[in-house]
C-alpha cells in the first residue's frame, strides 16, 4: 500500500508541475535548455532578441518562434517557444519525466541502477549518464545525456 501511495504522489507531482509550469519567462522546452532569462539575453535592452541574442536562450527554433517574421523575438514570441514543433518535444519531455518518476521506486528524485532497469536506454547507458559518478542518475543527467547522444 505504501508503494502505491508513493507512486501516486510521484505521478501527481510530475503531472501537476507540468500543468502549473511558469510560462511567463520562456517556453517549457527552452527552460530545459537555458539558464538565461529574456532580460539577460537582451544585451542591447531594446525589448527584443535578434538572432544572435536569442542563441543564449533558445536559438534552435528562431525562425519558428519569429511568428511576425521581423527578424527579432519579442518576449511573447519567446514564451510560446514556437507553435507546434516544440509542443511535440514538450510532450516527449513530460512523458519521459513520468517514466522516470514511475521508475524512481523510493521517490528520492534519482534512479539507482536497479531502478533504471525499467528504462532500457537509461539502464544500458547508466554509467555514462551518471555524470557525477555517485551511483545514481537524476532526471537532468538523463536529459543532458539523451540530448548529447542525438
Amino acid at each position: 500500500m505504501k508503494k502505491i501511495q508513493t507512486l501516486l504522489i510521484a505521478a501527481l507531482m510530475t503531472t501537476t508541475s507540468a500543468a502549473f509550469a511558469d510560462h511567463d519567462s520562456m517556453g517549457e522546452h527552452c527552460k530545459m535548455h537555458s539558464k538565461v532569462t529574456f532580460e539577460q539575453a537582451d544585451k542591447d535592452k531594446d525589448g527584443t532578441l535578434d538572432r544572435e541574442e536569442a542563441k543564449a536562450v533558445c536559438a534552435e527554433k528562431f525562425d519558428v518562434m519569429d511568428t511576425d517574421k521581423d527578424g527579432t523575438l519579442t518576449k511573447k514570441e519567446l514564451n510560446s517557444c514556437g507553435p507546434k514543433p516544440h509542443n511535440e518535444h514538450d510532450k516527449l519531455h513530460q512523458k519521459r519525466s513520468k517514466e522516470f518518476a514511475a521508475a524512481d521506486k523510493d521517490a528520492d528524485g534519482t534512479l539507482t541502477k536497479e531502478e533504471a532497469k525499467g528504462l532500457k536506454k537509461v539502464y544500458k547507458n547508466f554509467d555514462a549518464i551518471d555524470a557525477d559518478k555517485d551511483g545514481t542518475v537524476t532526471r537532468d543527467e538523463v536529459h543532458t545525456f539523451m540530448h548529447k547522444a542525438k
